[in-house]
């Protein structure tokens, strides 16, 4: 007998959770409160790549961009996208339901549409929570959508500032603080105390620092943004020191929280950690019988790519197929910026031995004219062990897809070293740097 499963996400993550279930034989119901893709797709993830990728291109030709050409092919490719998803859906027999899924009891749901009202109820044997994550922002510091702008409003830029101050020096700061540069913007970038990228090596972050100064990327550092206030002509971005940095916009990127408060957790006898989170073990399983809880949910790093090996790890064990428990050190987290800069597993400290590969030791990086940059392996020096990698390159994390596979399966640094890529391409960077190791 099949089993009847519910996912409330129609993330990425809960997109992966009911294609890992249904394919595994499961009967899903996937309940998501907007079109397939959810805020990812519609609001934050595909806007913002699409507006990365305009950048480069424009910034590459030498010519302006053009936001309405922008904001149009934003639109094409994020329905393009969800009819892609809602097809794959469709072809593993999904149910979707739009509304927002409220736990009444163990093992039962009840889904109600914008408006309040009641449109269904549900009896899984298990629930998926992949209810994604939203923006958390400071009482004097709040997107208006005109001149403080954040992530989501992005697909609605239909002209560019002759400034602007990026607050925030995580992934979305760095990557846009990039992308306003490389659109010709004057960047002045607040990133605090923890400097520019602080879940990344230290080397990632300085170089990539190092290269938007190149660009004339104003970075303050030091002093955490406390308000912004709005004038006549423009916004000020005012830090703890009390200093004031002036601009016509500001675009925030300070966090985001689990997207919990809907849930009525409490009628399942589950209640979020202190930062909001909900805990779960290798398999998503949570504290409270058949509740899984993948993705942002989860708490951080809020990535995509995280949220969905742990959603697939999830569906597939809710199903009663086999499945690994998720392996946090395969992730690669990538910055999206020119440099792209990405990371996976342990890169420095005890119990690991690093090699660094300058990127010019790839005859690719010569013919495509990629400049300074490198990739660094770890790996352990008893056991032989991949552990880790980080690349500040075009294309990083492609190229560190393969250490993400070694960490994965436990392979040996000399399992990289005997393996040759097509030449020339960047993708041999990982591989030269395991046989760099064989030194």
């Amino acid at each position: 007998m099949n089993r009847e499963i519910t996912v409330i996400g129609g993330g990425p993550a809960g997109i992966e959770a009911a294609l890992a279930a249904a394919g595994a034989g499961a009967h899903v119901t996937l309940v998501s409160e907007g079109p397939v893709g959810g805020r990812a797709n519609w609001a934050s993830l595909t806007p913002s790549k699409v507006w990365i990728a305009a950048a480069e291109a424009s910034a590459a030709a030498g010519v302006p961009a053009d936001p309405p050409a922008i904001l149009a092919r934003i639109g094409a490719i994020s329905a393009a996208w969800g009819a892609q998803q809602a097809a794959a859906l469709a072809k593993l027999g999904v149910t979707v339901i739009q509304g927002v899924a409220t736990f009444t009891g163990p093992g039962r749901l009840s889904v109600r549409n914008s408006e309040g009202q009641e449109v269904t109820t549900l009896e899984p044997e298990s629930t998926i929570i992949a209810s994604g994550s939203v923006p958390r922002f400071p009482p004097a510091m709040r997107p208006d959508g005109g001149r403080v702008i954040a992530p989501r409003f992005v697909g609605k830029l239909a002209q560019l500032p002759p400034d602007i101050v990026v607050v925030g020096g995580g992934v979305t700061g760095s990557e846009f603080a990039s992308l306003f540069s490389l659109l010709g913007i004057r960047v002045t970038w607040v990133v605090g105390p923890k400097g520019v990228l602080p879940g990344f090596a230290p080397e990632s972050g300085q170089a990539l620092a190092a290269a938007l100064r190149q660009r004339g990327v104003d970075i303050r550092q030091g002093q955490s943004a406390i308000r912004v206030e709005q004038g006549d002509s423009g916004v000020e971005i005012i830090t703890a020191d009390g200093e004031g940095h002036s601009a016509a916009m500001a675009f925030l990127a300070v966090g985001r929280s689990p997207d919990l408060s809907r849930l009525n957790l409490a009628a399942v006898g589950m209640a979020p950690a202190t930062d909001g989170s909900l805990p779960a073990d290798g398999f998503g399983r949570s504290a409270a019988e058949g509740v899984y809880v993948v993705g942002d949910a989860t708490g951080g790093p809020m990535v995509a790519n995280r949220a969905m090996a742990q959603a697939w790890v999830a569906g597939r064990h809710a199903a009663g197929a086999e499945a690994p428990t998720f392996c946090a050190d395969a992730v690669i987290h990538a910055a999206y910026c020119d440099p792209q800069v990405a990371q996976v597993g342990q890169v420095d400290g005890p119990g690991t031995r690093t090699v660094r590969l300058p990127l010019s030791a790839a005859l690719k990086s010569h013919l495509s004219g990629v400049g300074a940059g490198d990739i660094a392996l770890s790996y352990d020096p008893d056991s032989r062990q991949v552990r880790g990698g980080a690349a500040v390159s075009p294309h990083a994390a492609d190229i560190l897809a393969p250490v993400a596979m070694a960490i994965q399966h436990q392979l040996p640094v000399e399992a990289l070293a005997a393996t040759f890529a097509a030449n020339p391409t960047m993708s041999e960077l990982a591989f030269m740097a395991a046989r760099a190791a064989l030194v």
